[in-house]
C-alpha cells in the first residue's frame, strides 16, 4: 500500500471521489496507488489538496519504488 492510498483511506474518500476532485482519472489514481505509475508533482499537489495533506505526506517510503517526480512541463529538466 502506498502513502497515497493510506492518506486517501485515512480521509475516508473513495478513489472516484478523490480522482474527480483532483481532476485525474480513477484509473490513473489506481495505478499511482499500486506503484505502477510514478506520482508527478502536479498530481501530488492536487491529490494533497483534496486529501488535506501536503505533498511530502504522499512521497514513498525508502522501501518502495514509487517516487515523486516533476515533469518537464512543470519547468524542471
Amino acid at each position: 500500500m502506498t502513502r497515497v492510498q493510506e492518506k486517501r483511506e485515512a480521509a475516508k474518500l473513495s478513489q472516484n471521489k478523490v480522482a474527480s476532485r483532483a481532476s485525474i482519472s480513477q484509473t490513473k489514481l489506481s495505478k499511482i496507488e499500486h506503484g505502477k505509475l510514478q506520482l508527478k508533482l502536479a498530481d501530488a499537489k492536487r491529490l494533497a489538496r483534496v486529501m488535506g495533506c501536503n505533498t511530502d505526506d504522499l512521497q514513498a517510503d525508502e522501501a518502495t519504488d514509487l517516487t515523486l517526480v516533476a515533469s518537464a512541463e512543470e519547468g524542471t529538466p
